[in-house]
């Protein structure tokens, strides 16, 4: 695929009134809708992500928060960026997306470039080449939406997409950009809120979909690949409320990003 929706519906643009005042446009398309008919999460945070990175002028990502607070909807939306601090080798700011006199999301990030040593006591997901593996839509995952944006490749459909949901809330899968470019930082963001919860496989009495409270990305590198593995788990369910834990990885087996959100069962 050609198409540059990535580089489109990501991009937030200063306010021509703005004055430098830090509020950016953005309008949210349904091509990036969850089954819900709402944008998505990770959508939210990749173009939250990128207009601060613009308003401080910094490139790469080291750590984003983002706590959402009401349900987007499809149209414009105003992001609000504002630097708390400028260090000589971190800068930090807060963004905040309001639609009207909503105010749908509120992330802190911080940028830095990376020295120093590295040491990695992880593996990443053992699973066969992409290019050997189905298409999951091909064989009963629903498209549209967000699922439309990524190409996914899976050993096995999930259970609770066939119906058959397993009782291990794991997932373990490829995942490369619907256009074939390699993933910038913003695509990393997204890519961890961009599959179905695995706390589905617990099955529909205890969960029938996921909504994200809180979701915190560490950044780690970029890959030189299309193709990214990607480990999700939820371990702990507790009152309602869950976990949801995702590693992203390379095809040379280099960690990218991990993340880990706080998500309401319902």
């Amino acid at each position: 695929m050609t198409d540059d929706v990535y580089g489109t519906d990501l991009a937030s643009v200063p306010r021509v009134d703005g004055g430098g005042d830090g509020r950016r446009d953005l309008v949210m398309t349904d091509r990036w809708n969850t089954p819900l008919g709402r944008p998505n999460g990770g959508y939210i945070l990749a173009a939250m992500l990128g207009g601060l990175a613009e308003e401080l002028e910094v490139t790469a990502p080291l750590v984003a928060a983002i706590t959402y607070l009401a349900a987007p909807t499809n149209g414009p939306a105003v992001i609000t960026c504002e630097p708390v601090r400028r260090g000589r080798r971190v800068q930090t700011g807060t963004a905040t997306l309001h639609q009207g006199d909503r105010l749908i999301a509120q992330m802190t990030a911080s940028y830095g470039e990376r020295s120093g040593s590295s040491a990695e006591l992880g593996a990443p997901p053992a699973l066969p080449a992409p290019d050997s593996l189905p298409d999951p839509r091909h064989h009963g995952m629903p498209g549209g939406g967000i699922f439309d944006r990524v190409n996914y490749r899976l050993t096995g459909i999930p259970g609770f997409f066939r119906g058959d949901p397993t009782g291990d809330p794991t997932v373990e899968l490829w995942q490369s950009r619907s256009d074939g470019r390699v993933a910038d930082w913003s695509t990393l963001a997204f890519f961890c809120d961009s599959f179905a919860p695995p706390v589905l496989e617990l099955g529909p009495d205890t969960a029938q979909n996921s909504m994200t409270i809180q979701l915190t990305v560490h950044f780690h590198r970029l890959p030189t690949t299309p193709w990214i593995a990607t480990r999700l788990t939820t371990r702990h369910l507790v009152d309602g409320y869950h976990d949801e834990d995702c590693e992203l990885w390379d095809e040379q087996g280099n960690l990218l990003a991990q993340s880990r959100q706080l998500a309401l069962a319902v």
